[in-house]
């Protein structure tokens, strides 16, 4: 029988997930304001942009993006860690 500190919840690593990056691209704006690490706040977005599904009676707004920088990228390898460490 599994004890119910062994069990690991999926909705527990999204939030660790989110937080680790969250973090990390705090993180990584702080230091790429410094002109010689300047290369940690360049990021890149990724997703899909914003959609309007308009069938008169109802209209749907679909989209997500991410902006990814280095630092964030080590946030979200930390925090799968610590997930694991659970």
């Amino acid at each position: 029988m599994k004890s119910y500190g062994s069990y690991k919840s999926p909705w527990i690593l999204v939030i660790l997930l989110v937080i680790g990056g969250i973090f990390g691209s705090i993180v990584g704006e702080a230091l790429g304001s410094v002109p010689a690490l300047a290369v940690l706040s360049k990021g890149r977005e990724v997703g899909l942009p914003v959609t309007t599904l308009d069938l008169e009676v109802l209209a749907i707004t679909f989209g997500f993006t991410f902006k990814v920088n280095l630092i964030s990228l080590l946030g979200f390898v930390l925090a799968f860690f610590i997930y694991r460490r659970l």
